[in-house]
């Protein structure tokens, strides 16, 4: 299968590792409690995931065609399977497709750690010095900050996003994939001899992505459920306790920077071109603490031109902006690490954006 992939590289400088203790508590965050105030915000994203390129979120199991027969269409004969005689089924629920939320969370938290100064977890590459794993909760990088680590909990939950929720029909369909095969860390580029996973210095390029785009030269062979083109699922993710900069770079991981319009890549046959989802963010609910000061109090609902206009000022709070002359001139003094400072590399999001990004009709 012909590389379909490319790399986008870590910030210059290490990850910014913070204390969530706080300096002398003042600062401290937890999961005991809601702090419900101007600093830090706790609520639901309420989330629409549209299929752009046909999604299979595979099961890891192989069925008899006649066992989905009243399930599944075939996309080529227009009939209902029971004439295939083997299929790789997706992970369903009550008869319908669903993408599990830990799958959605690892989607959108391997965006979050590119664009921000985070570690670089859970693999067996060789990591310049400074990008190893967090292992201590009292020096969290953005990312284990906000998704968690070992011992820390994390901010957001990541709820199973549901098929198509309002037809009756379960209405898959099935599709043809190539067969995929493990990535190979060791691999050699033909042309130029040099290593395609690790640079001069043996370590590791970046962080690894799939683009939308995909020009077919392996024959698809393989029978696979999938949900097509158009379809949406629906789900809900619960925050608690984040910055303003926190919710904002969860917002445009999530894609919904105008000027960085990103779509995910989820489940299986990302390399082949598939799994490409446009999320929208339909509506915040946000606690308030007149929540608790009422039987009658419910959550602050953001819809229409309320939510745009939130979801623009969170944005702002997460990336740099341009320093005015007074800022400038406290350069020199010591900074004060904290979780409310702009988390986005600008760098690398442009980067993020030249593989992930949607275009404005998709």
């Amino acid at each position: 299968m012909p590389r379909n992939y490319d790399f986008v590289s870590l910030p210059q400088q290490k990850p910014d590792r913070i204390n969530i203790q706080g300096k002398e508590r003042k600062d401290k965050f937890g999961h005991d409690k809601y702090q419900l105030n101007t600093q830090r915000f706790s609520g639901k994203l309420f989330l629409d995931l549209t299929v752009v390129s046909p999604l299979t979120v595979n099961s890891g199991i192989t069925v008899m065609g006649s066992d989905l027969a009243q399930q599944t269409l075939d996309a080529t004969s227009a009939k209902y399977v029971a004439t295939i005689s083997l299929i790789q089924s997706s992970v369903q629920q009550n008869q319908r497709l669903i993408i599990p939320g830990s799958s959605l969370k690892g989607v959108v938290r391997s965006i979050y750690e590119a664009i921000t100064r985070s570690c670089v977890c859970k693999t067996n590459a060789k990591v310049p010095d400074g990008y190893s794993e967090c292992k201590d909760i009292l020096q969290l990088c953005p990312a284990c900050v906000t998704f968690g680590a070992m011992s820390w909990l994390g901010l957001v939950h990541f709820h199973d996003a549901k098929y198509d929720p309002d037809n009756d029909k379960p209405g898959f369909q099935t599709g043809l994939i190539p067969p995929l095969f493990s990535p190979q860390p060791d691999a050699v580029d033909l042309e130029t001899r040099e290593q395609i996973y690790y640079d001069k210095n043996n370590k590791i390029r970046g962080r690894k992505f799939y683009p939308h785009s995909y020009k077919e030269e392996v024959k698809p062979t393989i029978r696979i459920q999938q949900a097509e083109t158009g379809k949406k699922f629906t789900t809900y993710v619960n925050y608690a306790n984040l910055t303003k900069s926190q919710l904002g770079t969860l917002l445009i991981a999530l894609g919904q920077d105008p000027e960085n319009r990103l779509g995910l890549k989820i489940g299986s046959g990302k390399a082949v071109g598939m799994g490409t989802m446009r999320i929208d963010v339909v509506k915040i609910e946000q606690l308030n603490i007149n929540r608790y000061l009422s039987y009658n109090s419910n959550s602050s609902a953001l819809e229409g031109n309320t939510l745009r206009t939130f979801i623009l000022d969170a944005i702002k709070f997460a990336k740099p902006q341009p320093q005015t002359a007074s800022a400038k001139n406290k350069l020199n003094k010591p900074v004060v690490k904290s979780a409310n400072q702009p988390l986005v590399q600008l760098e690398q999001l442009q980067k993020i954006k030249a593989l992930l990004g949607l275009t404005k009709n998709t």
